[in-house]
């Protein structure tokens, strides 16, 4: 990346934690610039968490760069995704770890391993939960969003109100250098963004603008940079505005491994995806509450590890003697009829295609409570 600054100057590091903002229309080269600045972080040995992405798996381009020989990977997934990945390791957003940002050069996070936007976005609010609680490090983080409008709309899945959902994110980017995280983030429109945000940005990077032109407070930039210029940039070149007021304009080479528009990079990489059914909760009836998968599974377990009978083991969950046989009976048919036990597979249990055999002591418990009830 080469600039020429037209006025002030500034020196750019890669190994502080700045936020950057990229704006143009689509199809200007923002991503691109976002990634170059991602490779420059991995240049100096930190890590690049790519957060959102296009619906078309843009994200999953990172696997066929000499990144995927050269550095570590992790692909993210939902909690019920199953998929096979090339020249990365895969696991659940919500088992991620803290140490995962020391172990791992890039962190992909894609739309793809996701059933629906809802989960992606849970996933989201998830790992920035955990980048809040990050305290030491000794490698930055820098975190890629491409369309930046969509932290607040990932945010808002779980704030009461709008309000503390944009407060929430105003707070986290104010934070997050403390947390060793530096920020890329992309938009259409500079407005799209909540003033707060923009009044953080360190970088701003001016791509293709098209009709819409800059907005009112920005003008000051065409007394530099002509408007023709800023309305049809090519896609390797930028203006950038930084916080305290320097105005320049530069190049940088487009990643050969970019994603084209339309291009189904999942399917070119070869990546598998499918989805197993979503676990069942448990369902409160008022007077009870039924046995979800996850209940049904630790019973099931419980009763094959450990010497329990069905009264000690119902007290135990606090259940019913006649609860738990009717776990164990269901669970047993299952295995019996189609090989498996599809509430335990749901939760990945460890006994998901072995019968949990009853002892005769068992049901005579069984049917000396029944009795006494």
């Amino acid at each position: 990346m080469k600039i020429a600054w037209l006025y002030g100057s500034h020196n750019i590091s890669f190994n502080k934690p700045y936020t950057w903002m990229c704006l143009g229309v689509r199809g200007s080269g923002k991503s691109a610039l976002l990634e170059h600045l991602a490779e420059q972080y991995l240049a100096e040995g930190h890590t690049v968490l790519d957060l959102f992405a296009a619906r078309s798996g843009e994200s999953l381009a990172w696997l066929r760069s000499k990144y995927a020989t050269e550095k570590s990977i992790l692909v993210l997934t939902g909690e019920n995704c199953v998929a096979a990945v090339p020249h990365a390791d895969v696991k659940p957003a919500s088992s991620l770890t803290l140490e995962d940002f020391s172990t791992y050069d890039i962190i992909i996070n894609s739309c793809v391993f996701y059933p629906n936007i809802d989960a992606e976005f849970e996933a989201v609010n998830s790992i920035i939960d955990l980048l809040w609680r990050r305290r030491r490090w000794t490698r930055l983080v820098y975190v890629l969003v491409r369309e930046a409008a969509n932290l607040l709309y990932a945010r808002m899945k779980i704030a009461e109100t709008q309000s503390l959902a944009k407060s929430f994110m105003a707070y986290w980017l104010r934070e997050s250098r403390h947390s060793g995280c530096s920020l890329g983030l992309d938009s259409q429109r500079f407005m799209a963004v909540d003033v707060d945000v923009r009044s953080l940005i360190d970088f701003l990077f001016l791509k293709a603008l098209g009709a819409g032109g800059l907005s009112r407070d920005m003008w000051f930039v065409y007394r530099y940079i002509q408007p023709s210029w800023l309305q049809y940039a090519k896609p390797n070149q930028f203006a950038v505005v930084t916080r305290r007021g320097d105005v320049g304009v530069g190049v940088f080479p487009l990643p050969p491994w970019h994603a084209r528009e339309g291009e189904d990079v999942a399917f070119k990489l070869g990546v598998h995806v499918a989805f197993e059914e979503a676990p069942e909760k448990p369902v409160d009836r008022g007077r009870f509450k039924t046995v979800g998968d996850a209940e049904h599974s630790v019973i099931v377990a419980a009763y094959i590890e450990e010497p329990y009978g069905m009264v000690k083991l119902a007290r135990r969950m606090g259940r019913s003697p006649a609860t738990i046989n009717n776990v164990i009976d269901e669970h047993n048919s299952s295995v019996e009829k189609i090989g498996y036990c599809p509430a335990c597979r749901r939760v990945k249990g460890a006994y998901a295609e072995k019968p949990a055999r009853k002892s005769r002591l068992n049901i005579q418990q069984v049917e000396a409570e029944n009795a006494g009830g």
